[in-house]
């Protein structure tokens, strides 16, 4: 009885080790990746259908094909609690249409079959209720859709009428309920994947134009513009395309035939990464699909399991199996500061901060500054500030990485000095100043009244050099006037003597 209870125990601690296991990370080099395990069906078997998974959490099977007529039914699947729920049928039966979902919560879903619908379906997953928009331009059945980060909807391509295929690129506004066009995809086909990257670019891949295709588009919706991107590892069409939680993209089974529920059906699982443009296939036994299948949908939960669902392999099925997708352990980034400047500064003074950060398995989403004195200074990797309080700062910069890890804190020295005009000497060398300006000042007044008596002095000189010069000129007009004078009064004695001579002879002479 013990063994028993023993052997009951270690089985229950096994499968609560490996169940635990699968929700640890760095767990990759000891389990496959996608790992399978089936879940319960959908309640009614197609493939074809819109498989979406919505705001709500929930992953809608909408329309599809069976054989025979197409189909207007709607599921919903809850991966925490495994059960499909039934819904409000479609308005119009549909099977091979587009699907996306607007950011307005909305899921669209866009022509299909029978007759190359240019029908736009709008299901509310709140009211559980459908509505008609506007018809999409062109009418495709097997054309592939996903949502931009702009939050319109990006139809690519298509069947138009019997093996014709188109490389339109239709756009859907849900906030205006208009249609656009962009420049078309450079491979016309139908029958292919079409999903978006982490990098916002949308990707295009394989499907069928008459031949079968292994071509990968990148199309980029903020600049309209196509991109040619390493070609699958196999042509393949009518396979599940999805991004996964490791911001990969999942190539889940197909076939290569282009006729509804031909064989060969495939099992296998190609992950492309966007970031280096590379595949791979897992070399895991297990990694491949339990169930071998083209024509179903795949989509990822929010529980980060993908689910692949409904399909045809020679019947079609209502199969309902689950993906579990080992995450690499993270490594956090690194935190480099590039610059404060300048440093030292003056309280008031502006400093600016540049630092940067890399991450070797993501990238920097966040940024960190704080100061030892003044917390929290900048959330930017390059920033301004100028109310850093005075004094010593030991600055931190950290970055954060796009899984919520942070970096060790880069660390620097900033010295914020008090402003000059608060220094003890300066106001000692001020007040000294001022008294020598005082002095100064007291001089040069004293310059100036010194000045003045000068000019005083000077004037007086001048007036004195006048009245000198006018009694000189009065003296020599003197002087003249004596002279003149003296010379009259000499003639007139001259004139005298003479005169009285000439008397004194004119007498004599009569005399004798």
């Amino acid at each position: 009885m013990r063994l028993k209870i023993a052997i009951v125990c270690i089985c229950m601690m096994s499968l609560l080790t490996l169940s635990l296991a699968q929700l640890m990370p760095g767990f990759a080099a000891d389990m496959p990746s996608p790992a399978w395990r089936t879940k319960t069906s959908m309640t009614t078997a197609r493939g074809q259908a819109a498989i979406i998974t919505g705001d709500d959490g929930l992953i809608y099977a909408m329309g599809g094909f069976a054989g025979g007529a197409p189909l207007s039914t709607v599921e919903a699947y809850n991966p925490l609690t495994d059960t499909w729920t039934a819904k409000a049928p479609m308005p119009t039966a549909a099977r091979g249409a587009a699907v996306a979902n607007g950011l307005d919560g909305i899921i669209y879903v866009i022509g299909g079959a029978p007759g190359y619908l240019t029908t736009v379906q709008a299901y509310n997953t709140t009211s559980n209720t459908w509505s008609t928009k506007t018809a999409i331009p062109t009418g495709v059945w097997m054309a592939g859709a996903t949502t931009g980060n702009d939050g319109k909807i990006y139809v690519f391509g298509g069947e138009l009428t019997a093996i014709a295929f188109t490389n339109k690129t239709q756009i859907y506004d849900p906030s205006t309920d208009t249609w656009t066009n962009g420049t078309d995809m450079p491979t016309a086909r139908g029958l292919l994947g079409v999903v978006k990257g982490s990098d916002g670019l949308i990707y295009a891949m394989g499907g069928y134009n008459g031949s079968v295709l292994s071509v990968v588009e990148a199309y980029d919706p903020s600049t309209d513009i196509w991109t040619e991107k390493a070609p699958m590892p196999s042509p393949k069409l009518e396979f599940g395309l999805v991004l996964g939680p490791d911001e990969k993209i999942y190539v889940i089974g197909g076939g290569t035939n282009y006729f509804n529920n031909v064989a060969p059906f495939f099992d296998t699982v190609e992950i492309y990464d966007p970031e280096t443009d590379t595949w791979t296939i897992p070399g895991w036994s297990e990694s491949t699909m339990s169930t071998a299948r083209k024509e179903l949908g795949v989509a990822l939960g929010n529980n980060g399991r993908i689910y692949a669902i409904g399909g045809a392999n020679g019947a079609y099925i209502s199969t309902n199996e689950e993906a579990y997708i080992v995450l690499p352990e993270n490594i956090p980034p690194t935190a480099y500061i590039d610059s404060t400047t300048p440093n030292p500064a003056t309280r008031g003074e502006t400093i600016s901060f540049v630092g940067h950060g890399s991450d070797s398995d993501g990238s920097v989403a966040a940024y960190k500054w704080r100061s030892s004195i003044n917390g929290t200074i900048g959330t930017a990797a390059t920033f301004s500030t100028s109310t850093l309080t005075d004094g010593t700062h030991t600055v931190y910069f950290s970055v954060k990485d796009d899984s919520d890890a942070w970096s060790e804190e880069a660390m620097t020295i900033v010295t914020v000095n008090k402003p000059i005009t608060e220094d003890p000497l300066y106001q000692e060398l001020l007040g000294l100043n001022e008294t020598m300006n005082d002095q100064i000042n007291d001089l040069s007044q004293q310059n100036d009244d010194l000045a003045d008596d000068v000019d005083d002095l000077s004037q007086q000189n001048a007036n004195l050099t006048d009245k000198i010069n006018n009694l000189t000129q009065k003296i020599d007009l003197m002087t003249l006037e004596l002279l003149g004078a003296s010379v009259v009064i000499i003639v007139l004695v001259v004139v005298t003597i003479a005169v009285t001579y000439l008397s004194k002879r004119s007498i004599a002479e009569r005399l004798t």
